[in-house]
């Protein structure tokens, strides 16, 4: 598939937070570098809130306005950002301004504030906001574009939803077209994923399980307790007894009828008690709320320590970060150092080997081998001629290669103590950098432990004041108290003829009687008891089928799981040059746990250092590329952390911000990675 290549090719800023005035040019590698807060991250934020009005981090609550000396912010100034951009070799140059509005008040030289308005351009042509952002969506989709330009993008989302990304290198294979191509060993889990996720059909068969353990471990229980309902009863002494305190229950009722105007009285007052307790609540919530009032300020206060407190500890935590960042190059930088000198000394040690003499002529040299006489005199004169002349041109070479291997040591041992001076300088580079980040941490340690102990201060405060308001010298509360003493009183005097409340408890007990008397004659009738019991057991002997057949189909889905994930996990992998992610965990119990981990060499993401994580994100992103078929330029924060040799060959345009010594911001082009 052919790629979309989206590059950036310049961009002006202006007043757009830190950054008042400036011009970038972008080559096909870009380094923006300087020390903290000089404004390396608000180039990228400026790019994303001109595409997409949200900083790099995907928020679009982020101010951009600069602020003043005293750290407001400053008004009645433009907000602009203007970038030209390549796509597939089409050039596009687009604008956003932020103005705000200010409208005059009716009557009075005061202004209002009333919002800000954006405007936006296309090649110098005005444009709505929606069709600027159409613009935008034919280029590349704001999710997408997240993923392929920041290499911490992808491994920040939730792992559910890294595995649905890389679900769609697969293609669109479903679980039931997989399931199919293993014949018929998942034909009975089939019907199931046509309908539903792996995920779900645990789910079910694990709830249904549960289910029917809780049954299972319940029924014998409930055996047993309803085998204690079979009892012997006399119903016919019962009947006797249940007629006798029917009749005297009649002779109650009859009498009670006479005294029901008392009680509807008694009622009345009773319900107007009731609706005066009530008031006493309302009474009771307005003071409340007064109470709340006033104790705003002081929870603001509560608020803003624990906002300054929170703070701290982030900024104390990030330190530390740094501190292990930089710790672990000056352990590299060190060890390099240490190599080297090994190195150093073993080519010091080196020597060229010393001169073999030539096996001289001797008096055998001049004899005849055939006849041995004497060589003729001419003849030995050339013999020894030609071994002077060997000898020479050994010696010669001897001479000239102990030259050249003097020559190559040398250099050699001039490289490694240049190697060995840099590394040492770089060492000592970071332990500077560690010091002094641990000095700015312990500045930070002593900020906090003064913000704890100023959050302890409010805190203590805000718990001190009462909760709940003092409402006893109310006068509306005291008069309310006072009607309902008044009514109970009413109620008493009314209640000493206790005649009715004696009928009435009457009633009730005899009511109560005739209820056991009925549930022991119906008691008596066990057979619907051991007709429950019977149904109980074939119940429970249920249960227990219908648990194997839960368990069969979990299994079948735990191994059609194992199965399906490694076979993704092998085609998924391969799209990767360095990283590798693994997409399920084996549980104890033997099951399957769906997951998704990005390892490097076998090595959790989470575990490698900055530098490595940055390099694992950009193998990431060459995929995902490929994958939506767009590139578009890697914003490459921290890239301070990553060197030459470890950065994969990208087909995007790379813009690398890094942390220097720099007070101002330098942007190079075209230039190589630390």
């Amino acid at each position: 598939m052919e790629i979309k290549k989206v590059k950036l090719l310049s961009m002006h800023i202006q007043n757009f937070k830190g950054c008042k005035d400036r011009t970038i040019e972008f080559g096909e590698k870009a380094r923006i570098s300087g020390a903290n807060a000089t404004g390396k991250t608000t180039i990228f934020d400026a790019f994303t809130w001109l595409l997409f009005g949200k900083d790099s981090l995907g928020s679009s609550d982020f101010d951009i306005r600069p602020l003043d000396a005293d750290g407001k912010m400053v008004d009645n100034i433009e907000i602009s950002v203007a970038a030209k951009i390549s796509v597939d070799g089409d050039e596009y140059d687009l604008k956003k301004v932020q103005k705000q509005k200010w409208v005059k008040k009716r009557g009075t030289n005061t202004r209002e504030f009333q919002g800000n308005v954006n405007e936006f351009e296309i090649n110098g042509y005005p444009k709505s906001q929606k069709e600027f952002k159409e613009f935008i969506s034919e280029i590349v989709d704001e999710d997408v574009f997240n993923l392929i330009t920041n290499p911490n993008a992808f491994n920040a989302l939730a792992w559910k939803k890294q595995r649905e990304i890389l679900m769609k290198f697969v293609g669109s294979f479903s679980d039931v077209d997989i399931a199919e191509g293993f014949g018929e060993k998942y034909t009975k889990l089939i019907p199931e994923l046509k309908i539903a996720s792996t995920d779900d059909i645990l789910k079910k068969y694990t709830k249904a399980k549960t289910a029917l353990n809780k049954d299972m471990v319940e029924i014998p229980a409930r055996i047993d307790e309803i085998s204690k309902q079979l009892v012997i009863a006399d119903v016919g002494a019962l009947e006797v007894e249940k007629t006798a305190k029917e009749v005297a229950l009649q002779k109650v009722e009859d009498e009670l009828s006479g005294g029901n105007s008392k009680l509807e009285e008694i009622n009345s007052k009773r319900e107007e008690i009731m609706t005066l307790k009530f008031h006493l609540s309302e009474i009771q919530n307005a003071e409340n709320q007064k109470l709340l009032l006033e104790s705003t300020d002081i929870r603001n206060d509560l608020s803003r320590t624990r906002d300054t407190l929170n703070d701290l500890k982030r900024d104390v935590l990030n330190k530390e970060s740094e501190i292990r960042d930089a710790h672990v190059k000056y352990e590299d930088h060190e060890r390099e150092k240490n190599r080297l000198l090994v190195e150093w000394k073993s080519e010091k040690a080196k020597a060229y080997p010393a001169l073999t003499p030539l096996e001289p002529l001797t008096d055998g040299s001049f004899i005849c081998p055939t006849c041995g006489q004497d060589l003729p005199e001419e003849v030995k004169q050339k013999r020894i001629a030609d071994y002077e002349a060997r000898k020479t041109a050994y010696e010669s070479k001897y001479e000239k290669d102990k030259a050249e291997f003097e020559e190559n040591r040398a250099k050699r041992i001039s490289q490694i103590e240049a190697d060995g001076r840099s590394a040492a300088k770089s060492r000592d580079k970071f332990k500077t950098l560690e010091e002094s980040l641990i000095k700015e941490k312990d500045e930070l340690t002593t900020k906090l432990a003064d913000a704890q102990r100023e959050y302890e201060i409010v805190k203590k405060a805000v718990d001190g004041m009462p909760k709940v308001a003092d409402v006893s010298k109310n006068a509306d509360y005291k008069a309310t108290l006072e009607k309902i003493s008044a009514l109970e009183k009413e109620i008493d005097e009314m209640s000493k003829d206790t005649s009715l409340m004696e009928l009435k408890a009457r009633r009730d007990i005899l009511k109560n009687e005739i209820a056991e008397i009925t549930g022991k004659i119906a008691a008596a009738d066990n057979s619907k008891v051991k007709e429950r019991i019977a149904e109980l057991e074939a119940e429970q002997k249920e249960v227990g089928q219908k648990i194997a057949e839960q368990e069969q189909m979990i299994d079948l889905v735990e191994d059609f799981i194992r199965a399906k994930m490694k076979m993704i996990s092998e085609k998924i992998n391969g799209m990767f040059k360095l990283v590798s992610f693994k997409l399920f965990d084996n549980q104890i119990n033997g099951g399957l746990k769906e997951t998704c981990e990005c390892t490097v060499n076998g090595v959790p993401l989470s575990s490698l250092n900055n530098g490595h994580r940055i390099v694992a994100g950009l193998d990431i992103i060459q995929s995902l590329s490929s994958l939506y078929g767009v590139s578009c330029p890697i914003f490459v924060d921290n890239a301070e952390s990553i060197n030459d040799f470890n950065v994969p060959e990208m087909d995007s345009q790379m813009i690398c911000l890094a942390v220097t010594d720099d007070k101002e911001l330098k942007v190079e082009s075209e230039v190589k990675y630390d």
